[in-house]
């Protein structure tokens, strides 16, 4: 399947030079009106040169700067009502969604559920927000009796990583790629032979440098709203299908019943719901 425009520029932004990158954020931000303009016209807005938009055009997988604007002309939807907070939150919730779905790699996707399953121990990765999400994952997957830790202290990282073997696993997340406390953690845990995996924002990091596999949702730059704060959206997306994909085996969504029993049991004698 071939990748839209925005996903190829998201994934491709660390791999342009500055000047391509001014084009990119242009591109962001003036989606809508690309189509008026031709390729002199743009190169003089971003202030760059004819030869850096070809350029820019082809690393993004388009043959041609006409390409682009046909491909692109192609995604833009018609204008939806911003008029409200609310319109304009779902209507951001709504292109992350898709985005995270059609940059997803089923393949990909599935091999890390393998890999999961596989694992004598499983460690997942991530700082602020990322630390949080990391958090979230380890609780589904402890219920399915997976051996798995999340840690959220970049001292703890290396430690924890520095006992890995082969036989282990570590996931990452970092939207930037560029957490350094991740990457230096997930190297020692590589080093020792364990398996790494990454969900980020951009390839070509030395996050996905260091990844066996990794997959990728959208920036929340391209929402082009800076007011949007909600970062890891695209990140609990893509543990929900990692989730339902671990469900589909027997025996997993047997314990996964059976520590919900246990708390509902449990949350008849101290007032908690049966969705604890």
């Amino acid at each position: 399947m071939q990748l839209s425009i925005m996903d190829e520029l998201q994934l491709q932004y660390r791999n342009l030079s500055q000047k391509e990158k001014e084009i990119a954020d242009y591109v962001i931000l003036h989606k809508n009106s690309i189509q008026n303009i031709n390729i002199r016209e743009l190169a003089e807005l971003t202030r760059s040169s004819t030869a850096t938009v070809t350029r820019f055009c082809r690393k993004i997988n388009c043959e041609s700067f006409v390409d682009f604007k046909i491909r692109l002309g192609r995604e833009i939807e018609k204008p939806v009502d911003d008029s409200s907070s609310f319109s304009k939150v779902r209507n951001l919730y709504n292109d992350i969604v898709n985005s995270t779905a059609d940059l997803i790699q089923q393949e990909s996707i599935e091999q890390i559920a393998a890999l999961i399953k596989g694992a004598d121990r499983v460690q997942v990765y991530g700082l602020g927000s990322s630390g949080l999400s990391a958090l979230e994952f380890k609780y589904r997957l402890m219920r399915m009796n997976i051996s798995i830790d999340a840690i959220t202290d970049s001292h703890l990282m290396i430690m924890s990583a520095s006992l890995l073997s082969e036989n282990d696993l570590i996931i990452g997340l970092s939207n930037s790629g560029r957490t350094q406390e991740v990457i230096d953690a997930m190297a020692v845990g590589k080093k020792n032979g364990a398996r790494t995996v990454s969900i980020t924002n951009y390839d070509h990091t030395p996050l996905t440098d260091i990844s066996d596999v990794s997959l990728f949702t959208p920036s929340r730059n391209r929402a082009g709203d800076e007011h949007f704060i909600n970062s890891q959206l695209a990140i609990i997306y893509v543990l929900d299908v990692i989730t339902m994909l671990l469900l589909d085996d027997p025996k997993l969504l047997h314990n996964r019943e059976n520590t919900l029993q246990a708390l509902y049991r449990k949350g008849k004698y101290e007032g908690l719901s049966k969705d604890t």
